[in-house]
């Protein structure tokens, strides 16, 4: 069955991913539609408890749950390797050796994309995103519940169902350029939404309970040079649940490799593969 959760809308560039819809924690879309075939976005597989384990109901991943994941906001570059093992059969008294098929192994791919922060809700998402790919890279150790579960198997969907159609991926490195020549914006963390139990969503269209920087209000605010000191870099930087700096401009990269499960690998077809049934369906390439 072919995704049913992957985002929609016009994905200005540099905007927000797209709204929830009110009563659905999903993306009301049909799978064929062009905007889901343009988006770019990780996230965990589907199901209550697997979303809960992940994002939890407060803290910095929040914003995330509306996009199901992270939606890079402008498109990025895709880079997509294949290998195939051969072992080499030595013989004697020829020009080449002989090689033999051993396997083709798992897909690997790279995703490199910019996010910009000109905003606290642009902020708080971009941190979002970033904390995100820090999360799924560890396991849990030390204290608390579920100790030596490793990170999870994620989905990672872009250009529609013949492409990257539901892939089941995991993390092995990611990036995050900070770079010297931009400026740097504050985001206020107070505006984070939290969530108890029972919610499913946020209490505001979009993806979080956010409000834009202060010097944005009003025009006559963005004039004011004490009002946006006063209100930007003191008071409004003071909340309990503090703030941080992020650039205007920055890359976040992230390297995945698929990770099929052993009974799906049996299950697998060339024939339905050649057709295109497999990748219709996801989780192949």
């Amino acid at each position: 069955m072919a995704d049913q959760s992957s985002p929609s809308g016009t994905g200005v560039p540099g905007g927000i991913p797209p709204a929830i819809t009110p009563n659905n924690n999903s993306f009301n879309v049909t799978p064929d539609t062009d905007a889901q075939g343009r988006r770019v976005r990780l996230r965990p597989k589907p199901g209550a408890i697997i979303s809960n384990n992940i994002y939890g109901g407060s803290g910095l991943l929040q914003p995330l749950r509306a996009t199901n994941g992270v939606v890079w906001p402008y498109q990025p570059t895709i880079t997509w390797e294949q290998s195939v093992d051969y072992s080499s059969i030595d013989m004697v008294h020829v020009n080449q050796e002989i090689y033999a098929y051993t396997k083709t192994p798992a897909a690997k791919f790279s995703i490199s994309g910019d996010f910009s922060v000109q905003n606290n809700q642009e902020g708080i998402y971009a941190l979002a995103a970033i904390h995100f790919m820090r999360v799924m890279t560890k396991m849990y150790f030390g204290t608390g519940p579920a100790l030596g579960t490793p990170p999870p198997v994620l989905l990672f969907d872009a250009y529609g169902q013949y492409m990257f159609n539901q892939l089941p991926v995991i993390i092995t490195q990611f990036s995050v350029g900070l770079p010297n020549d931009v400026d740097y914006v504050p985001v206020d963390m107070s505006y984070q939404q939290t969530y108890d139990n029972s919610q499913s969503q946020t209490n505001m269209q979009g993806f979080s309970k956010t409000q834009k920087t202060p010097q944005l209000l009003s025009q006559q605010a963005s004039f004011d040079a004490n009002f946006i000191a006063s209100s930007l870099f003191q008071s409004g930087l003071k909340g309990q649940s503090g703030y941080v700096w992020l650039p205007s401009v920055f890359n976040l990269s992230v390297s995945l490799t698929v990770q099929n499960t052993a009974t799906r690998l049996r299950a697998f077809n060339l024939d339905s593969f050649r057709t295109g049934e497999l990748m219709k369906q996801g989780r192949w390439i």
